[in-house]
């Protein structure tokens, strides 16, 4: 039985300095972060082979990796918002498959040098027959690699 909560013990401080870690990391991005134009990818879709049970954080710098996740929405209207490729790239939150309509919306990205910091909102509406990957994209100005940066995800 002390070996179980020696164990358990350890586990839980393993997680905590985990947690610590990222929140350090997170207020030492804060720091010195400015908001940064971004532009809201819309009228697109995940891809149904894409589902998941757990949220995923993208940071997408070519349109062959933007395809794997996405495809363009045929909505009357509307076409999907533009992505110059060698200009910007992508940073998306996919949340888990749900059946209840699930909008998510970016609300504001800010940038220091090496981070940019994603936070976005999210509204659940009520249950239906289909389920969906509720997602936010939006598009950034390239001013580094993309695939260098932290990028922090907040929930508002």
């Amino acid at each position: 039985m002390k070996k179980l909560t020696f164990i358990l013990t350890l586990c839980a401080m393993v997680m905590l300095c985990c947690q610590c870690t990222t929140s350090k990391e997170l207020r030492k991005a804060k720091k010195g972060a400015k908001s940064v134009q971004y532009e809201w990818l819309q009228n697109y879709y995940v891809r149904n082979d894409v589902a998941s049970s757990k949220p995923q954080h993208l940071v997408i710098d070519n349109e062959e990796d933007f395809n794997h996740y996405f495809g363009p929405a045929a909505i009357m209207g509307g076409k999907p918002t533009d992505i110059d490729w060698k200009r910007q790239f992508v940073i998306a939150i996919l949340l888990p498959e749900t059946n209840k309509p699930t909008m998510v919306t970016p609300m504001e990205v800010k940038q220091s040098p090496g981070n940019v910091i994603f936070r976005f909102q999210v509204n659940k509406g009520r249950k239906t027959s289909y389920k969906l990957v509720p997602f936010a994209a939006v598009a950034l100005n390239r001013t580094t690699d993309p695939q260098q940066l932290q990028v922090f995800f907040l929930e508002k």
